[in-house]
């Protein structure tokens, strides 16, 4: 009987949960900035899913070719990894977590890791996919996915010109004094 109420409590909670959903600290744009190494414009090479080094989580790299670095220093090719992705029929879906394709052009804030790749600064929140409307306009278009909340402050939801985003990181980046290309 104890082990049934027990289920009972536990599923319970479970399906209180938010199905699908991530939590992250909200991060405004200078506070990306602190964290990123480089702010850079790219377009993904390639992508490759596979296990971590200890086999119990799904991680996804991705390959960038930059085009252009806005603030920082990084190399003409960028490994940036994150959570998620698929390997042999098994499939991480992580909402909010940055995701890749192939042939995609990316403004990203980028963060080191300790063995010398990146990861996307702020999650998302750190990544703008770039298409270009039909009047030829770049347009960057925050990459914030279904699923994810934002604790202390909303998330930039919104497109906005490539050209407008480009200015407000520069003036950000020169108020906080970092290096700017």
């Amino acid at each position: 009987m104890m082990r049934r109420s027990l289920s009972l409590v536990l599923l319970a909670a479970a399906l209180a949960l938010p199905a699908g959903a991530s939590t992250f600290i909200h991060q405004t744009q200078p506070q990306l900035l602190r964290a990123s190494a480089a702010v850079i414009e790219g377009q993904v090479i390639s992508t490759s899913s596979f296990w971590n080094e200890t086999g119990q989580v799904i991680v996804t790299e991705a390959l960038v070719q930059v085009h252009e670095t806005l603030v920082g220093e990084a190399p003409s090719v960028v490994v940036v990894r994150t959570f998620g992705g698929g390997v042999g029929g098994f499939y991480v879906e992580a909402h909010g977590f940055p995701t890749f394709r192939a042939g995609e052009r990316l403004l990203l804030f980028l963060e080191p890791e300790k063995d010398g790749k990146t990861r996307v600064a702020g999650y998302q929140q750190g990544q703008f996919r770039i298409e270009r409307d039909p009047s030829g306009l770049d347009i960057a278009i925050p990459a914030i996915a279904e699923g994810a909340q934002f604790v202390g402050g909303k998330a930039r939801v919104e497109a906005q010109p490539l050209a407008t985003l480009r200015q407000s990181i520069l003036r950000d980046a020169r108020a906080a004094g970092h290096l700017e290309n």
